[in-house]
């Protein structure tokens, strides 16, 4: 049981490295086959579609963060000096528990939407299982690499594990994004640039608008989708937080591939006039769903089946 969550009083250094880095190879293969996305240092998403290369970034991402975090923490509260190695075997070595969860989801325990309640459960109740594992083999890890015992050992794990999930999914998100999103068309332009878009704002209809905003997903710019909301918007989906839902949104439905602005579909409902654009994933076709203020400003956006 102790080597269970504890081996590396006897396995570190290159040793474990190379044993790790297998693993997190195949864990990259199995979690593509599977449509198992680990997109974070804790995250797993399940359903998704990925190519190969986008599977091994996020596992080199993922083990990249978890160790630079790891050992700067070790050189700043450890009282003896942490070696790179030992704290990079170790770590490797400590998300075996997430290649045994890629392969457990061969079994029918992912949820097939989010209506799916029962095997959501089952599924929580198994990554849990294996999270819990996962962090108690990282603390172990941590903790006998850098010398380090109690409180702060505690701490300054807990610490750096936090720091370790936001910079991982920063990463992913805002730098290799191209990964899991189409790149823009080279030379494209048009009216949907935010200086175009901010001189003809008040004369465009509700269509033009709606137009605007599907080529700015297609070419990747958030920030000409958000100079059409309304203050509320504004504060509350900043192009940042835009574009971090779209890489979610094609994590889990592949990359977007078009809209289909001929089955553009208008209604009205309360105060706001709505839009419903069909958009062509990989996996599957949903509906940007755009909700217009009288003012012309758009005041909800949806992605959604």
């Amino acid at each position: 049981m102790k080597q269970l969550i504890n081996p590396f009083e006897r396995i570190a250094g290159w040793q474990a490295l190379v044993i790790g880095v297998a693993v997190m190879a195949l864990t990259a293969v199995v979690g593509q086959i599977n449509h198992v996305a680990f997109d974070g240092a804790l995250d797993v998403h399940v359903g998704a579609t990925f190519s190969l290369s986008a599977s091994f970034a996020m596992q080199a991402v993922d083990f990249l963060a978890l160790f630079l975090t790891m050992w700067l923490a070790g050189v700043c509260f450890s009282k003896t000096k942490p070696r790179a190695i030992d704290i990079a075997g170790t770590m490797a070595l400590a998300r075996v528990p997430m290649l045994l969860l890629a392969i457990v989801c061969f079994l029918p325990i992912a949820p097939a939407n989010l209506s799916d309640i029962p095997r959501i459960i089952v599924f929580m109740i198994v990554y849990l299982f294996f999270a819990i594992w996962m962090i108690a083999l990282m603390y172990n890890a941590y903790s006998v690499s850098c010398h380090l015992k109690g409180a702060r050992a505690i701490i300054s794990f807990i610490g750096a594990l936090l720091v370790a999930e936001i910079v991982s999914k920063l990463v992913l998100i805002f730098f290799l994004s191209s990964l899991f999103i189409n790149s823009p068309a080279s030379g494209a332009s048009g009216t949907n640039s935010t200086e175009n878009i901010v001189a003809v704002d008040d004369s465009l209809t509700i269509r033009q608008k709606t137009e605007n905003v599907v080529k700015a997903f297609e070419q990747g710019d958030f920030d000409a989708i958000t100079v059409y909301f309304d203050e509320t918007m504004k504060k509350g989906l900043p192009p940042s937080g835009l574009k971090m839902a779209w890489v979610q949104v094609n994590t889990a439905y592949g990359k977007f591939e078009k809209a289909d602005m001929d089955n553009l579909k208008e209604a009205q409902a309360d105060k706001y006039d709505i839009v419903e654009v069909p958009f062509h994933f990989q996996k599957e076709t949903l509906k940007l769903r755009l909700a217009f203020n009288k003012d012309g400003t758009i005041g909800g956006l949806y992605i959604q089946p």
